[in-house]
């Protein structure tokens, strides 16, 4: 399975079109949910957290933690090494703002 929306979502995180990216980034954690892909669920949480950080809206930081967190739990969980890294790493980046 292959989910195929979260190409558009890196090109708009990419291009610094950040509300668009967060439309993309909110469908694919309902879809993912939806059919209990925890993996992409875990990246898709990594990397949704990652564009609010660079994005800085006002609840965009405790979101991000929020959503980095869940990622961070799901990768321990399930043995996902890559997304734990990326969201050790980010998550310091989060508690060093």
């Amino acid at each position: 399975m292959r989910m195929t929306f979260l190409a558009p979502t890196g090109l708009a995180n990419v291009l610094g079109r950040y509300d668009e990216a967060n439309e993309y980034f909110t469908h694919a954690g309902q879809f993912s949910a939806r059919i209990e892909a925890k993996f992409y669920a875990a990246r898709t949480d990594l990397w949704w957290g990652k564009m609010l950080l660079e994005r800085r809206a006002p609840g965009d930081t405790e979101r991000a933690r929020d959503l980095l967190t869940k990622a961070h739990s799901a990768a321990v969980a399930h043995g996902y090494g890559a997304i734990e890294r990326r969201t050790t790493e980010a998550l310091h980046t989060w508690a060093d703002r």
